[in-house]
């Protein structure tokens, strides 16, 4: 078995560098994992150049708004044959999602633009199973490469990629989303890292995976937004979630975030029936606060009585007024 520090020169030294963008953006489609993985690393060893292709290859792959539906549905009924040939593969393009505006669109169109109409349905259906998939892939490992490059650029377009569609439709993709969100912490100003959170969030209550939320969670801690911490701390004194590791998980986010509410909860969460959650709870608790003052996890409520007692006031002393909200 090689392990990833073996493993990761191997591939950086295999990865392609001469390619163009596009030809390495084209690669990220395949569904060969080992082949994708190279394409990536040859996408960010060209560094900041990389870049606005990989982020006009995003916004391509994300839904169209209907103003830009409409253009392209009016280029039907152009009188150039190349202009009403190129609109119709365009409409081709924006995949599933443009089926319900066509179709609104079929009465009111010239027999020759609703031919092209029909025909750009039916070619939509056809390969919309196998192009999604495909999409998705490449928009997923694109979410990777723009996160890891740490450019202040690739911020707004994952932002966008999160609004761009119903809560709920492409989760997988809006998580890795996010993921990249959270790497690129550093590159953002104030308003973009409360707007990033508020997206996580929207994602989390969706999330059908405890791995996905579990990620969304650590993302949210990164974010540092105070705008994260009642939902975490809501979570965390949850007695119906018996995920043991999301509470653990929104913990350490609580303690990264730092805000008096979120330290409020985890002195709160040292009282918890389980045995896991108050040890995440004390780990958690235990850097911000200088120490534990004697509290053993392991303890009854009586055992640990002076020690919450001690917590307690220590939360008081540092937040004021703020601690008891």
């Amino acid at each position: 078995m090689i392990c990833a520090a073996v493993f990761l020169p191997i591939l950086l030294v295999q990865a392609p560098g001469g390619d163009s963008v596009e030809s390495l953006l084209e690669r990220l489609r395949t569904e060969d994992s080992p082949a994708r993985r190279l394409a990536e690393l040859a996408l960010l060893r060209k560094g900041p150049s990389a870049v606005p292709g990989l982020i006009r290859a995003l916004e391509s792959a994300s839904p169209r708004p209907e103003e830009e539906i409409s253009r392209l549905i009016r280029a039907l009924a152009s009188p150039a044959w190349k202009e009403r040939s190129g609109a119709t593969d365009a409409l081709v393009k924006l995949g599933r999602a443009a089926i319900p505006s066509l179709e609104a669109h079929l009465a009111s169109a010239d027999p020759e633009a609703a031919w092209r109409l029909r025909a750009a349905i039916a070619e939509i259906r056809e390969k919309a199973g196998q192009d999604e998939q495909t999409e998705e892939l490449r928009s997923g490992a694109i979410c990777d490469v723009l996160g890891q490059t740490g450019d202040s650029r690739a911020v707004a377009p994952l932002l966008r990629l999160l609004a761009a569609d119903p809560p709920g439709k492409r989760t997988s993709l809006k998580v890795r989303a996010c993921q990249a969100l959270g790497l690129l912490r550093p590159a953002m100003d104030a308003a973009q890292a409360e707007e990033a959170a508020d997206r996580v969030l929207e994602v989390l209550e969706r999330a059908p995976s405890p791995l996905d939320k579990g990620i969304l969670i650590q993302t949210l801690g990164v974010l540092g937004s105070a705008g994260a911490v009642r939902p975490l701390s809501a979570l965390l004194a949850d007695r119906s979630e018996k995920n043991v590791h999301l509470k653990r998980s929104s913990a350490a986010a609580l303690a990264a975030i730092g805000q008096p509410r979120g330290m409020r909860a985890l002195v709160d969460a040292l009282t918890a029936d389980d045995v896991y959650v108050r040890q995440g709870a004390a780990v958690a608790l235990e850097g911000p606060a200088g120490g534990l003052f004697g509290y053993d996890p392991r303890g009854t409520p009586e055992e640990n009585r002076v020690a919450l007692g001690k917590l307690r006031d220590w939360g008081s002393a540092k937040y004021g007024k703020a601690w008891e909200d």
